[in-house]
């Protein structure tokens, strides 16, 4: 158990520090369109509209990016759309595995260093940030 504390403490002085280094190589608006562009748009359409090019093909139609937070009062799930994307979250539309989980593009071994751990996470971050900022102004579905 000691040797857990100091590398908690680690960690907690760590982790802010090298979030700011992944915010400007994945945090921005181009970074993460760049990543939707070459993951997510081929399903969900470059509007995010789930008007792909291969949506057709599929058994169930891509989800339309752009009414996530309409489905959900009007407040971006960020946190789900993160896991919807790394696959810590099943969705009914993912269990069937018609949606590629990016967990595993995404992420590196766990042995590897920290921040490239960190980094890796960043571009989930950016698809993330970049899927908010393509929601539009609506009511809630009903």
């Amino acid at each position: 158990m000691t040797a857990t504390l100091p590398m908690m403490r680690t960690l907690r002085v760590a982790l802010p520090l090298l979030l700011l280094l992944a915010g400007p190589v994945y945090g921005g608006e181009d970074a993460g369109r760049t990543l939707y562009v070459r993951y997510c748009a081929s399903c969900h359409g470059r509007d995010g509209r789930g008007d792909g090019p291969v949506a057709a093909a599929l058994g169930e139609k891509p989800t339309d990016l752009t009414r996530i937070a309409a489905e959900h009062a009007g407040e971006f799930p960020f946190n789900a759309v993160v896991e919807a994307i790394d696959g810590t979250l099943t969705v009914r539309a993912h269990g069937v595995s018609e949606m590629p989980v990016w967990g595993d593009v995404f992420q590196v071994d766990p042995a590897s260093p920290l921040e490239q751990q960190i980094l890796a996470s960043g571009k989930i971050l950016a698809i993330t940030r970049y899927v908010r900022g393509l929601q539009e102004e609506a009511q809630p579905s009903h």
